[in-house]
């Protein structure tokens, strides 16, 4: 690591850098040169946000701030163990994400003289920010820091930035879809080329009939290909075996089958005002939402209740889009976080009555 990088992020560590910016909002649909998406993150992702010199640096004392791995067979505790803290205390608590980011940075103070430390709450900062703030400069600068130059992440970043070729760049280096929930498949979609997410998720399908089909109903269901959608979820229910996630994802598959069978139904028209409840699978388990109509619209919609463990930034986009489109159709849930935003859209088509 060279000194100047090293002092810059001291600097950044302790909250003296002098210069604060806030994220940049995405502005996929203004795009931007190489150059300038660069020169964005360097510029950006340089400062801290806003809001840091405010937030207070808050962890408990007994937490072991060399990140040193638990010991096999321990039990888990996020007083101790600096990933359980993160996973537990940080990610499922949208009131310390702010937190989080100022404690990582004070991890970066604490173990400077450690390289290889660094390097990992470098990358843990990255996730941070693209996982939680959705603040994709400085997302992508944590992420060139740690060392990573074709990650997915960083791929979403370039492309929420301004720069679809970047994206591209890194996606064609991935000639197949070996990833957990078909993130490379899903992504193509995000950028606007669901036919190459398509056919990458039948390719999957070949091999893990579960994650492929169902990625391949979830792309085909947001370009409006219901029919198609409809065939790929049956596929789902009808795979006798494929990942580690087959129960779970034919649970994701029937609620998405259902929804999309009930969603014609729907005219908010004629719904009466109120507020109305349902539940549909996410990552974990169900994800309960709350949507109310008012005098023929959709003026709010809450998820009062959920388990998931990661992508929580997605729970206040997802409604926003819901309430935007005044419905669930055309709210896009092919990105890093649709197992989330799809439990939000098939739980709003459940809960509004249809005609």
């Amino acid at each position: 690591m060279k000194q100047s990088a090293a002092i810059l992020f001291l600097m950044l560590a302790l909250g003296v850098a002098s210069a604060q910016s806030k994220p940049a909002a995405p502005s996929a649909t203004k795009p931007k040169t190489k150059a300038e998406v660069l020169a964005m993150i360097k510029k950006i992702g340089a400062t801290p946000p806003d809001w840091f010199a405010a937030t207070p640096l808050n962890f408990p004392p007994t937490l072991d701030l060399s990140w040193s791995p638990p010991p096999k067979g321990a039990p888990w505790d996020p007083s101790k163990n600096v990933g359980q803290f993160i996973w537990t205390s940080i990610n499922e608590n949208e009131a310390r994400w702010k937190e989080g980011i100022k404690f990582l940075h004070h991890m970066l103070t604490v173990n400077k003289d450690k390289p290889a430390i660094v390097k990992q709450v470098m990358g843990s900062l990255g996730n941070m920010y693209h996982d939680l703030h959705q603040d994709w400069a400085r997302a992508a600068f944590w992420k060139q820091m740690a060392g990573e130059t074709d990650t997915l992440e960083l791929a979403h970043c370039y492309f929420k930035l301004g720069s679809k070729d970047m994206a591209v760049d890194i996606l064609t280096k991935y000639g197949q879809d070996n990833t957990r929930h078909a993130q490379v498949c899903r992504l193509w979609a995000e950028i606007g080329d669901p036919a190459k997410g398509l056919k990458l998720a039948e390719q999957m399908a070949a091999g893990t009939p579960d994650a492929g089909n169902l990625a391949a109903g979830d792309i085909s269901k947001a370009m409006g290909k219901y029919p198609e959608a409809l065939v790929y979820y049956q596929k789902v229910l009808d795979a006798k075996g494929g990942s580690r996630d087959l129960a779970q994802n034919q649970k994701r598959a029937q609620g998405s089958l259902d929804a999309i069978k009930v969603a014609d139904g729907i005219d908010l028209k004629k719904v009466p005002d109120g507020k109305y409840t349902a539940n549909s699978i996410g990552y974990t388990g169900p994800v309960d939402v709350e949507v109310t109509v008012a005098a023929g619209k959709i003026t709010d919609v809450k998820v009062t209740q959920h388990h998931e463990k990661q992508y929580y930034s997605s729970i206040n986009e997802t409604c926003a889009a819901i309430i935007q489109k005044q419905g669930a159709k055309g709210v896009d849930a092919t990105s890093g976080a649709t197992i989330t935003s799809e439990a939000i859209i098939n739980a709003i088509v459940k809960a509004l009555p249809k005609k």
